[in-house]
């Protein structure tokens, strides 16, 4: 008997899965329907998307996601489908979805493709700036009957921002420079949301114009640029203080620059501040510390 391969195995099983109906996937035009059953199964496929299906009061209806959905803290009891660059469609399709969230960058649309040529509803969103932030909430308010809450979210969140953005500080705006990356040196630019959320609550981009969303930059260019304040998103929240012990050996090249010479470097948690979703709000809040020492 010739042995089977990897992909044929796949298709196997997912074949397997059709036939013994443990699947919930549903045509895009059948949709409609979960807005009003009580078997709604949600897969979502990003951190955030789940953090907003949470604060949409959803959470009963997730059945499925990613391993880096971490917050709520209840987001970790749920079924995992895979990464978030690598999402698991045979364990998405194990959950029988009547909806898979996706955000729209490469990866996720081509997991969305596929899984629809199968037969699932899928409802792709695009969150990259914090107006399309607001839209995605509205968007999953609309798609699931929860269109008071999302609106109520969104307020909450518009408020927070709308605030800062009336704050009127009488000295000029710190130069702030956001690293993503120390090897190679790599920054958020201006055309980031990051440089919205710095902008929102009184800060500048440092390294100014960007052809790039996140370049990478010389350490002439860091010199040149001269921050005021460094800020480095970390994966890692539970050892903040071993991560600022590793940025200040790291930093300590560039003793000529005022955030290093005065001690402001600031390590922040890269799930609060690095996702576009419902703790916003927080985020801001996070970053205004930063940039004001608040």
């Amino acid at each position: 008997m010739r042995a089977i391969g990897k992909d044929q195995a796949g298709y196997v099983v997912l074949a397997v899965l059709m036939v013994l109906g443990l699947w919930g996937c549903s045509k895009r035009h059948e949709a409609d329907a979960m807005e009003t059953s009580s078997q709604t199964r949600i897969v979502s496929l990003a951190p955030n998307l789940t953090e907003i299906l949470f604060a949409l009061g959803l959470e009963d209806e997730i059945v499925g996601v990613t391993r880096h959905c971490n917050y709520p803290p209840s987001a970790r009891q749920k079924r995992q489908v895979g990464t978030f660059w690598q999402p698991d469609i045979e364990a998405v399709l194990a959950q029988r979805p009547t909806l898979v969230v996706t955000l729209g960058f490469e990866q996720q649309r081509q997991v969305a493709l596929r899984l629809e040529r199968i037969g699932c509803a899928t409802l792709t969103l695009e969150i990259d700036t914090v107006d399309q932030l607001y839209e995605s909430i509205l968007t999953l308010g609309r798609a699931l009957a929860r269109n008071e809450q999302a609106q109520a979210l969104v307020a909450r969140l518009s408020d927070a921002q709308r605030q800062w953005r009336q704050r009127k500080p009488a000295v000029s705006p710190p130069k702030v420079l956001w690293v993503v990356q120390r090897e190679p040196l790599r920054v958020a630019g201006t055309k980031t949301f990051i440089n919205e959320l710095v902008k929102t609550v009184g800060g500048v981009n440092a390294i100014g114009p960007t052809l790039h969303f996140y370049p990478p930059i010389s350490a002439e260019q860091v010199l040149a640029a001269q921050p005021d304040v460094i800020i480095e998103p970390t994966d890692e929240p539970a050892h903040l203080d071993d991560q600022r012990r590793l940025a200040e050996g790291f930093y300590a090249a560039y003793r000529s620059v005022p955030a290093v010479r005065n001690g402001r470097i600031y390590i922040v948690d890269g799930d609060v501040v690095s996702r576009l979703g419902p703790r916003l709000d927080e985020a801001l809040e996070h970053i205004a510390r930063c940039v004001w020492q608040e």
